[in-house]
């Protein structure tokens, strides 16, 4: 069995190879732009950072010994990494910054997400998480790396797709926004009442090293973790998403206020006097 908290030092050195990269690259495409953003700049920037910090051999180490723990660099790479790599914008930053050109097919794909996004994002993310938290692929995680990481990948992968669909811009987008944040909201909620009130431990390694009582205990702790994490970020984001919605209508009456306003000066000032439509006959 390979331990998550004994991998060669080599392997993390290769982490730390691949975040400087993908800071060079960003970098790279950020610097060409016209009107560069420091906010998306720093948010890739933490995002990076803070995937590297739920791959550190302490962090891992700390996976290992308990289902707290593990819970903890899961959080991490969810609630903290993703959110701040989506705010990034990185295929438009890196594909304008560095002058790669949008094709028509790509264009029609990008579409065809942004309508089905508030359907699969949801479930490919809860999904995600039941299958991994209910079956014996969280255990096998523990002791084989590939497991593990494809694990983290699909949680990654999953935190992207949803931050991506309620933070995605346009009106039509606004009522999907807060259905997201809803459907995840209730799936990590009735993730979390499952472990909490499991009756036994549900991860044998943990119930091996640590005995069932306190491997319980440890599970119950992981459980509420989840769980007031989980309704700390969602109701948040909610609240963003409905603000959004009611902002974004604001906007649209008082854009089309504006133009009525502006037709009717125009009108006086030739003279005139605002036109009625009549109805066709």
């Amino acid at each position: 069995m390979i331990l998550l908290g004994h991998t060669s030092a080599l392997e993390h050195a290769a982490y730390g190879v691949l975040g400087a990269g993908l800071l060079a690259v960003y970098g790279a495409g950020w610097v060409r732009m016209r009107a560069a953003s420091r906010r998306r700049l720093w948010s890739w920037v933490a995002g990076i950072v803070a995937m590297l910090l739920a791959s550190a051999p302490w962090m891992e180490g700390v996976a290992e010994r308990t289902f707290t723990g593990h819970m903890c660099q899961h959080l991490l790479v969810i609630v903290v990494a993703a959110p701040l790599l989506v705010v990034a914008q990185p295929v438009r930053t890196i594909g304008g910054g560095l002058g790669v050109a949008s094709t028509g097919r790509g264009r029609r794909l990008a579409a065809g997400w942004r309508r089905a996004a508030p359907l699969l994002a949801p479930l490919c993310f809860i999904g995600a998480l039941f299958v991994t938290h209910l079956t014996s692929i969280y255990d096998e995680a523990l002791g084989n790396r590939l497991v593990h990481e494809v694990e983290h990948a699909a949680y990654l992968l999953g935190a992207l797709a949803v931050w991506s669909a309620v933070l995605a811009p346009g009106r039509g987008a606004a009522a999907a926004r807060a259905a997201v944040a809803f459907a995840v909201t209730a799936g990590g909620s009735l993730l979390g009442m499952i472990l909490l009130s499991a009756p036994e431990p549900l991860i044998d390694t943990y119930a091996t090293r640590l005995g069932v009582e306190r491997a319980l205990d440890d599970q119950r702790a992981a459980a509420a973790l989840m769980w007031i994490s989980g309704m700390a970020t969602t109701v948040p984001l909610l609240i963003v998403a409905v603000w959004r919605w009611a902002s974004t209508e604001d906007r649209i009456a008082h854009r089309a206020e504006a133009l009525t306003d502006g037709q009717v000066a125009f009108t006086r000032r030739q003279g005139g006097s605002p036109a009625r439509h009549s109805a066709p006959r």
